[in-house]
């Protein structure tokens, strides 16, 4: 079981108006995710995982609203990075390749004036359908 005590921020993204569900997901996990591979790891990013949410999946989000009264959120997806240091996410978006390739495929995709983000830690309760333990960091 994984409790290394890692840092994650979760970027959520919304797709470029014009852009269809099936265009956004296609491009985002077949040519803008391999895009960063090598740039994600210079840069000591652990973990990367892409969450997206279609409509087949925002239509799940309301039936929970229907049953519990919680809205899901609305975005198109999420970006999730795990880091050991808060300063080697930062650090990666300095990178001149960022700035000169990974960056304007971004704007090719995203709408950039919705992006949130989110930074936190995970204590893992449940994982693999066992109770975890031990955790490498304590609250």
């Amino acid at each position: 079981m994984s409790t290394e005590s890692l840092i994650r921020v979760t970027v959520c993204v919304n797709r470029k108006p014009g852009t269809t569900e099936e265009q956004f997901s296609k491009y985002w996990a077949n040519n803008h995710g391999p895009l960063a591979i090598d740039w994600l790891q210079r840069n000591g990013i652990v973990k990367y995982v892409q969450y997206h949410t279609t409509s087949q999946y925002k239509a799940l989000g309301q039936k929970m609203y229907d049953a519990t009264g919680r809205a899901p959120l609305s975005y198109d997806g999420m970006g999730d990075f795990w880091v050991r240091k808060y300063e080697d996410f930062e650090a990666a978006f300095l990178d001149p390749y960022y700035l000169s390739s990974i960056q304007p495929d971004e704007k090719k995709l995203i709408c950039m004036n919705t992006i949130s983000v989110t930074i936190g830690v995970e204590n893992i309760v449940l994982e693999e359908g066992k109770k975890v333990e031990n955790h490498a960091r304590e609250f």
